[in-house]
C-alpha cells in the first residue's frame, strides 16, 4: 500500500486546504498565532497537496487528537 492510500482512513470531509485546517488545526497553533503565520501554513499544506495528492495534520495539531487527512473532493 502506498502512503497516498494508507492515509484515507483518517480522511476527513473538507471544501479546500484552507477549510480543512480551519476545522481541523487547533486554532491556537493555526490562525492564533497571525495572519501571516496561517497563510504560510495553508501554502505548506497546499504545496504537500499538491505534491503527495493528500495532507495531513498531525496528532499534536489536530483538534481530533488523532492524524486526520484531507484528499480533494
Amino acid at each position: 500500500m502506498n502512503m497516498k492510500e494508507k492515509f484515507k482512513e483518517y480522511q476527513m470531509p473538507a471544501e479546500s486546504v484552507e477549510d480543512f485546517l480551519d476545522r481541523y488545526y487547533k486554532p491556537d497553533r493555526f490562525r492564533g498565532r497571525g495572519d501571516d503565520y496561517a497563510q504560510t501554513l495553508i501554502e505548506s499544506h497546499q504545496s504537500d497537496l499538491e505534491q503527495n495528492g493528500y495532507d495531513i495534520i498531525s496528532h499534536h495539531d489536530s483538534i481530533t487528537g488523532r492524524i486526520v487527512a484531507y484528499y480533494e473532493p
